[in-house]
């Protein structure tokens, strides 16, 4: 059998070929344990618990900014507190509850008590307020007369 790509015949391929899909990269493995950041800087302060989630107020001074979903919290001696679980709260009143490791009694905390995230984590604020695709525009550029 042989495969013909269209040579020495009288035919034009105008077909556009697509190149082949690569892989998604989805990991089904378990993620790299993550270790004490670096950098780190002040999220918030704990306020209270939700059931078995810690609550807690975002405390950063303008410019704001929004922690990504599970990021690690951390104490200031870089012990691990838990993840954060979700955001919620007004633009200028962000709460986020953390949902603790295994080990962490959310009990012991008191209101207050200063909440650590890794700089790498945070998301500025103007990525949730500003409309997508602002500012990206087609030209205007109507279609002219045809010739003729």
């Amino acid at each position: 059998m042989r495969f013909s790509t269209n040579e020495g015949g009288k035919g034009k391929g105008k077909g556009k070929g697509k190149g082949g899909k690569g892989g998604k990269g989805k990991g089904k493995g378990k993620p790299e344990p993550e270790g004490p950041p670096e950098e780190m800087k002040v999220l918030g302060e704990f306020m209270h618990t939700a059931e078995d989630l810690m609550v807690c107020k975002v405390t950063l001074q303008p410019p704001f900014c929004v922690p990504h979903f599970n990021a690690g919290i951390w104490t200031v001696e870089k012990a691990k507190i838990g993840k954060v679980d979700d955001v919620l709260g007004s633009l200028k009143d962000i709460l986020f509850t953390v949902k603790p490791e295994a080990g962490v009694q959310a009990a012991g905390y008191q209101p207050g008590d200063v909440m650590h995230i890794s700089t790498e984590k945070l998301l500025p604020l103007h990525r949730f307020t500003t409309p997508p695709g602002k500012g990206k525009g087609k030209g205007g550029k109507g279609k002219g007369k045809g010739k003729g």
